[in-house]
């Protein structure tokens, strides 16, 4: 039995982070069992206003803060620093993303906890990591993609591109969680907590090292593709990828398109000649998928085994029957944005767990601090003088 949804049991989490990356690890660890509390400032996480939203949230906000509960207090503030610290007494991590000193100022970085808490896990997550010339420099994916040579790496080393998807953020947000877990069995071990400093320029640099490797084995010469029959390829009504890797592969994608004739020309005669001359290939390649659909082509390459799919929209992918029969996409409560899908944690069996909608501001501020003591009257006081921001007090976010 799959027991992933219930492997981080009576773990509490502190997520102070704001954005995709920090969040994003906290979110798997609650979907690993973790108890995460998001403590956010008075106005909410920035990421509620970015992207597609209803309200005063957004997708991106409900899609990485699932299962999570929601605190909204003034850190700036003496009374503020004193309910974080209060809970940081108690926690066995803590995520933040503020820029470097920030936490410092408010009393509330790892050599100020630590004290406190000499078990806690203690995470930062930056754009630049603790150290160097650029740790005030603020940063976005966007700019860490552009920053680690990965524009150029994710084209074809000529001409730089972005990719759309937050892939960097989301990257930090599997190794920050990564880490966590790693440093929680650590804990079993040793009994001591410790600092973690994650940063989304390491993060999509790992990712990159073969990149980096073979720019320095080949003096920086412009690669190609990995091998030649590999590529995306219009037909008369769609697209198609293929992956021709082993050499049967190629003379039968050659044979298939009807140009067997091309076994005989000395640029694609050989498996080094087609790699050589890999352009020209896939032009003809091209030229002659071209000329049927995708209708006609796929049953051929399926009965030729060759490595290929067809490429689907986003609501193609979704009803298409493989990923119907993994149940990947959950109909989920994302709070205000309404009911949408979202995906499991890899690893995690279809129907184990249905997460806890993401929070509204300040949902949980007076349960979180009944169960610190506070009465009342206390929890108004605070109210009143805007320490902390209470479930619906929050007007609407601009």
């Amino acid at each position: 039995m799959n027991m992933l949804s219930k492997a981080l049991d009576g773990v509490k989490v502190l997520d102070f982070s704001q954005g995709i990356a920090g969040p994003h690890g906290a979110c798997l660890l609650a979907e690993m069992g973790a108890d995460v509390l998001k403590l956010e400032p008075p106005a909410g996480d920035w990421l509620r206003v970015l992207g597609a939203r209803r309200g005063q949230s957004s997708v991106l906000f409900g899609t990485f803060n699932r299962g999570k509960r929601s605190l909204a207090a003034d850190l700036k503030q003496p009374g503020g620093r004193d309910i974080a610290l209060k809970l940081i007494a108690d926690a066995d991590v803590m995520i933040e993303s503020n820029r470097v000193g920030v936490m410092a100022r408010l009393g509330l970085d790892y050599e100020s906890v630590r004290a406190l808490n000499p078990r806690l896990i203690y995470v930062s997550v930056t754009g630049f990591g603790q150290k160097g010339p650029y740790i005030d420099r603020p940063a976005t994916d966007a700019a860490v993609q552009a920053y680690t040579g990965f524009s150029f790496g994710a084209g074809d080393m000529v001409e730089p591109v972005r990719v759309r998807i937050s892939l960097v953020d989301i990257i930090s947000g599997i190794y920050a969680s990564n880490a966590i877990v790693a440093a929680l069995f650590q804990r079993v071990r040793t009994g001591a907590g410790q600092y973690i400093d994650l940063s989304l320029m390491h993060s999509i640099t790992a990712v990159q090292g073969y990149k980096y490797a073979e720019h320095e084995l080949t003096g920086g010469a412009l690669s190609g593709e990995l091998f030649a029959g590999i590529g995306i390829y219009r037909t008369a009504d769609g697209f198609i990828a293929l992956s021709a890797m082993k050499e049967e592969h190629v003379t039968d994608l050659i044979s298939l398109i009807g140009r067997s004739d091309l076994l005989t020309d000395p640029r694609f005669a050989t498996a080094a000649a087609r790699f050589e001359h890999q352009g020209e290939l896939r032009k003809v390649i091209s030229a002659e998928l071209l000329k049927q659909a995708s209708a006609r082509w796929l049953p051929k390459m399926r009965a030729a085994d060759l490595i290929h799919q067809e490429v689907l929209t986003y609501d193609a992918y979704r009803n298409d029957p493989q990923v119907l029969e993994q149940r990947l996409f959950t109909p989920t409560d994302l709070n205000e944005v309404g009911t949408l899908p979202t995906v499991r944690m890899p690893g995690l069996p279809p129907g184990d767990s249905s997460p806890a909608r993401p929070p509204s501001i300040g949902e949980h501020t007076d349960t979180v601090l009944e169960s610190l003591g506070f009465s009342a009257d206390e929890i108004a006081r605070l109210a009143i003088t805007k320490i902390v921001v209470q479930a619906n007090a929050n007007g609407p976010v601009n």
